[in-house]
C-alpha cells in the first residue's frame, strides 16, 4: 500500500476539459484573453494548461498550431460544422486542433459557453420556400457560405446562418449551404423534382440538385 501511495502521489491529475465541438473564428478574435503559437509541437494538453495557468476557462485550437483563451466568445462566434475543423494538432496527429478560422473548442464547464449571434430579426420556423435556380456566376444567395462533405443537413444549414445573421438559406449538391436576406433576381422557380439530391448528413431530406436550391426562411 505505502508504494501505490507514492507511486499515486507523483501521477498528475487529469486534464478536466469538456470539448465543446467546432466552433466559427470571426474577424475579431472569438477568445480574445491570450494566445500560444507552436506550430511544430501544439497539442489540446498544451493549450488547456497555458490558458487554465491563466485563470481562463475556455481555450481553443485553430490551425493546428495556435492556441487561444479567454472566458467568453466574441459575438460572432458559434457552432460551426464538425467538418470544419480537420486539421490535425502539430504535436499529436491523432487529434484535431481546429482548422482555417475554425476552432477546437474547450472549457472548464460542462455546459458549451454562451453564444451571441449576428444581430437577426426575430424568428421561430424555418419555412420551405421551394426549388430555386442558381443562375452562372452569380449566386442565388451571396451572404455566408458552407460545405460539409458528411454532416449537411437542413436544421445545420438553418443554424449557420441564422446565426450568421441572415434569414434566407439554400442547400445545394448534397453539401452546400448558402445565405442571404432575400434571393437574387436572376433567380427563378425551379420544378420540384430538379431538386433531387439528398443531404450528406440526412438521407431522408433533399439538399438542392445541380445548380438547383432548397430555398428556406426564417419566419
Amino acid at each position: 500500500m505505502k508504494n501505490f501511495l507514492a507511486l499515486a502521489a507523483i501521477v498528475p491529475a487529469a486534464l478536466a476539459q469538456t470539448p465543446y465541438g467546432c466552433y466559427t473564428e470571426v474577424p475579431a478574435r472569438a477568445l480574445t484573453g491570450s494566445s500560444l503559437v507552436n506550430y511544430t509541437s501544439m497539442t489540446i494538453p498544451d493549450c488547456e494548461t497555458y490558458c487554465t495557468g491563466l485563470s481562463f476557462s475556455i481555450w481553443g485550437l485553430e490551425y493546428s498550431g495556435e492556441c487561444y483563451c479567454g472566458n467568453a466568445l466574441a459575438q460572432g462566434s458559434f457552432p460551426a460544422f464538425s467538418t470544419d475543423c480537420t486539421m490535425p494538432c502539430a504535436g499529436d496527429p491523432t487529434t484535431t486542433c481546429g482548422g482555417p478560422n475554425r476552432l477546437s473548442l474547450f472549457g472548464t464547464s460542462e455546459e458549451p459557453p454562451t453564444v451571441t449571434p449576428y444581430p437577426h430579426p426575430e424568428v421561430t420556423t424555418m419555412q420551405y420556400e421551394g426549388c430555386w435556380t442558381e443562375v452562372s456566376g452569380v449566386r442565388a444567395l451571396s451572404g455566408a457560405s458552407a460545405f460539409s462533405a458528411s454532416v449537411m443537413t437542413v436544421d445545420g444549414c438553418g443554424s449557420y446562418c441564422l446565426n450568421s445573421g441572415f434569414t434566407w438559406f439554400g442547400l445545394e449538391y448534397s453539401a452546400e449551404c448558402y445565405c442571404g436576406n432575400e434571393l437574387d433576381g436572376n433567380s427563378t422557380a425551379a420544378v420540384e423534382t430538379e431538386c433531387n439530391m439528398a443531404c450528406t448528413g440526412d438521407l431522408n431530406i433533399l439538399c438542392g440538385g445541380s445548380d438547383r436550391l432548397s430555398v428556406y426562411q426564417w419566419v
